[in-house]
């Protein structure tokens, strides 16, 4: 037939795939234009669901796509054969694999184990940089910062009587 050898063409897949798009797009439209009251909202509403009947029936003429014998290329996908699914059976009659897979496992577990000792190391040297802080000495540090302070608020009053000790004299001197 003419129309199914068209849909199997690149051109046919191209103006099928188009018109679905325009067509759904054009329903989307007119239900939108439907809800907010809009002019022509019916007028988009038909044209796009004309376009989806069109649509939908041209595709009663599309080939179906082929089923394909996998079971040929993957022998384990063959029905009734459920016990290879879980398993990959690769050739390897050296065993190579294998001896490179456990050689990558104790590469492996061997990291770990180094990454493991140094973050042990790392908590014992928190541990031990925590127990040498003493909480005294905290308490005689806040007691001075306490005292500096008050020195540093007592040091700004004096300054501040100072400079305003100094701005009344040269204003009162400038005035003259």
């Amino acid at each position: 037939m003419g129309i199914q050898r068209f849909l199997s063409s690149r051109a046919g897949k191209r103006f099928y795939n188009i018109a679905y798009c325009w067509g759904a797009c054009l329903v989307i439209l007119g239900a939108v234009f439907k809800i907010v009251h809009m002019p022509y909202d019916n007028v988009f509403l038909m044209i796009g669901l004309f376009t989806e009947v069109f649509i939908f029936f041209i595709s009663g003429f599309d080939v179906p796509a082929s089923d394909y014998k996998w079971d040929k290329v993957f022998p384990q996908l063959k029905e009734g054969d459920k016990s290879s699914y879980g398993e990959t059976q690769l050739p390897d009659p050296t065993g190579e694999l294998a001896a490179r897979y456990a050689e990558q496992m104790k590469r492996l577990d061997e990291n770990l184990s180094r990454l493991n000792e140094a973050y042990e190391e790392q908590i014992r040297k928190v541990s031990a940089g925590a127990a040498a802080v003493n909480p005294e000495t905290f308490t005689s540090i806040e007691k001075e910062t306490s005292h500096l302070v008050s020195q540093v608020q007592l040091l700004n009053r004096q300054y501040a009587r100072m400079l305003e000790a100094l701005n009344v004299t040269e204003s009162k001197g400038r005035n003259k």
